[in-house]
């Protein structure tokens, strides 16, 4: 299905599903059911479709009692088509999903989940990275059914017909996606990277979570600062170790890329969250608002350690900002979008000078312990993770920050940064 086509499309309205051209009585039976489906998928390339009235014609296109049966394996083999091609320009399934949410309905988007779902069951653990397979299980998660068969078995004929509608539609945003950047090996290829590191880096994340754990468990404020305080002591040093290894040629490696989703709402202020942490960690985001999310550049561990911090702060800049909305209004003051855009934009801010103040002191302690002025080792890492993002990123601009319109939500997501916790949330085991 041609992309360009697609702008051919009705700017309103919609239309009523036209009989194929062509004589489909002559065609072996999962064929007929393969064409009928692609028949309106094409005459959706041109004119806005009711897919409801699209999905009725299809159950109405045959009136033999395995039809039903025939069109689910018809947008099983055209949907592991599309998945497999949404694939090779560079999605995932978090992205995708993203992407979906924020233009379909649920149906639509679990529609796209099932069929995500049966294309990366037809490959083994072997022939998945580990973050194929985390995105993977949070499909099935996400939905019941393993496959489109599985989903439509025992429904009346409406729910059918609602399912139907649902992956033509599905399918259709699949088609429209654009090209970008691929962060990780496809699956079944020979490039397939498990894990994030060695052992050493393995038990370093091992005392960083136990320790994270414990910051997230106590009632003690202070208890958790200490907590957190080493945590992130822990993650700088492993970096500056990895970098110092590098330098002489010991564990060398190229910088990595990671897709982080960011939720709806007030999705800029979040990214910016995103990108201070980013940036302190030697990291480069890049930020795609229809997408719904940003690309991280930078050290494989290093992107474990931004997504970690990213989690968790999130979750505490969320909380403060309700106690705050909710005590602004018990003394009469607003609680606007205002309010929580500001609130969130200047807890990132915030956050980000902590961050690098840590890291700075950090960068100073192991100078001294080591003898070794890390300033250019730094540099050097920094350069590749330049290089990296150019590589992927030829034409990327810088964006705007979150404009702060609302004082109160302003000071209120300032005091609330210098009050969280440096520290990540559960821990994920598989990345």
């Amino acid at each position: 299905m041609s992309k360009g086509n697609r702008r051919r499309k009705s700017g309103s309205g919609t239309s009523r599903i036209a009989a194929p051209h062509y004589d489909l009585e002559g065609l072996p039976p999962d064929a007929r059911a393969r064409y009928a489906v692609l028949a309106i998928l094409q005459q959706g390339q041109y004119e806005r479709l009711d897919w409801v009235d699209a999905a009725s014609h299809l159950e109405e296109t045959s009136s033999d009692e395995g039809w039903p049966g025939l069109l689910a394996g018809a947008f099983t083999a055209l949907g592991d088509d599309a998945v497999h091609l949404a694939w090779q320009q560079g999605w995932m399934p978090r992205e995708v999903m993203s992407a979906f949410r924020k233009s379909l309905g649920a149906e639509a988007v679990r529609a796209g989940a099932v069929l995500m779902r049966g294309q990366l069951a037809q490959y083994a653990e072997t022939q998945l990275s580990d973050r194929w397979i985390v995105q993977r299980e949070e499909l099935a998660e996400h939905v019941e059914a393993p496959n489109v068969a599985d989903a439509c078995a025992d429904l009346g004929r409406w729910d059918r017909i609602v399912w139907w509608a649902a992956l033509l539609e599905a399918l259709e945003h699949l088609d429209g996606l654009p090209r970008i950047p691929r962060v990780e090996p496809l699956p079944g290829s020979l490039e397939i990277v498990h894990g994030f590191g060695g052992a050493e880096s393995s038990r370093v994340y091992e005392k960083i979570r136990a320790l994270l754990a414990k910051a997230e468990s106590t009632d003690s404020d202070a208890e958790a600062e200490a907590f957190t305080a080493k945590a992130q002591q822990l993650i700088a040093r492993h970096s500056l170790n990895e970098a110092l290894l590098a330098r002489t040629g010991q564990g060398k490696r190229e910088p990595e890329a990671l897709r982080v989703v960011v939720e709806r709402p007030y999705e800029k202020p979040k990214a910016e969250l995103l990108a201070q942490i980013a940036d302190a960690n030697h990291c480069r985001p890049v930020y795609w608002p229809a997408g719904g999310f940003t690309t991280l550049i930078g050290d494989r561990d290093d992107l474990r350690s931004v997504e970690l911090l990213y989690n968790s702060l999130l979750v505490q800049a969320t909380a403060a900002m309700t106690r705050a909305g909710s005590i602004a209004a018990k003394a009469g003051n607003s609680q606007t979008r205002s309010f929580r855009q500001s609130f969130l934009a200047s807890f990132a801010w915030r956050i980000g000078e902590r961050l690098r103040a840590s890291a700075a002191d950090t960068e100073r302690e192991v100078s001294e312990e080591t003898g070794t002025d890390l300033v250019p080792v730094m540099r050097q890492r920094d350069e590749r993770v330049d290089v990296k993002t150019e590589e992927l990123f030829p034409r990327v601009k810088a964006g705007r920050s979150t404009r702060i319109t609302d004082y109160e939500g302003h000071m209120a997501g300032l005091a609330a940064a210098d009050a969280a916790r440096l520290s990540a949330g559960a821990p994920i085991d598989r990345k």
